[in-house]
């Protein structure tokens, strides 16, 4: 029963942070073919997850943002501005944030293939998926591109396991 509770952490941690994820499974004591099909299925259905539920999101979150700047007073505007949903100025010029500016450069400078070869390690699988499904929704490969790149990632960890078999231990 521990064991199940183990791959279902596991496999739920591997949704969000995947990279993080191998080196967890094998410290908290599961073997090597729990951890890889744990991480491995747990990374590619968190993938599918976000990348579907952002595509909702995208869509909708334009139309509760013009429905609370229409119903909601200006006073309450003004004074939780700082919120998230609040990041525009009264005359709907566009404020950036150090976390629009990070992801606008990191999209200039690597584009398509940096978001799926480093979201699995470097950026996280929904931030991934996110990207991907706001600047490239009708890329016909982008989904098989990032499963490729969690399965190579996968592979990756998998070798380096290999070469130093003390690590596991």
């Amino acid at each position: 029963m521990i064991g199940i509770l183990k791959i279902i952490e596991v496999f739920l941690l591997a949704t969000v942070k995947y990279a993080f994820t191998f080196p967890f499974a094998l410290l908290i004591g599961l073997n090597f073919a729990e951890t890889l099909i744990a991480v491995t299925l747990g990374g590619i259905a968190g993938f599918y997850f976000f990348y579907h539920f952002s595509s909702f999101a995208i869509k909708h979150i334009h139309h509760v943002k013009t429905f609370l700047r229409k119903h909601l007073p200006l006073s309450f505007r003004l004074k939780y501005r700082k919120l998230m949903i609040w990041r525009m100025k009264i005359t709907g010029e566009r404020v950036f944030t150090k976390r629009n500016r990070f992801i606008v450069n990191f999209r200039r400078k690597f584009g398509l293939p940096g978001i799926i070869v480093l979201s699995p390690v470097v950026l996280s699988l929904p931030i991934g998926a996110f990207l991907l499904n706001k600047y490239y929704p009708k890329h016909k490969f982008a989904l098989s591109y990032m499963v490729l790149s969690i399965l190579s990632w996968t592979a990756v960890f998998v070798a380096v396991v290999l070469i130093f078999p003390n690590l596991v231990k």
